[in-house]
């Protein structure tokens, strides 16, 4: 049975936006291990208590989640994009900080 097309395009996004956010996630550990502070205070936390890797993975399961679902209505498409675009350039972000140390 072959998937819809219009929800295929939704994992599909999904799917980006999971890669890109576990992407974050790893350099965001390689740069705890090298000793670079959270600015965050809310995720600082999560770090504290030993959080950080089970939150950022539900979170993630979530939104994809989400995204895959609903992509296929208009009003979801920008946002989806804009999430995609956000995580890539946090993810941008931290491979040049992790590259000037």
């Amino acid at each position: 049975m072959a998937i819809p097309e219009r929800l295929s395009r939704g994992i599909l996004i999904a799917g980006l936006y999971a890669l890109l956010s576990v992407a974050d996630m790893g350099f965001s550990s390689a740069a705890f291990v090298l000793g670079i502070p959270e600015a965050n205070p809310v995720i600082a936390w999560l770090i504290a208590h030993g959080l950080f890797v089970p939150a950022k993975l539900a979170f993630t399961a979530v939104a994809a989640a989400l995204i895959a679902w609903l992509y296929h209505r208009g009003q979801v498409r920008p946002v989806a994009w804009a999430a995609l675009v956000t995580m890539a350039a946090v993810d941008i972000y931290h491979v040049w900080g992790l590259s000037t140390l």
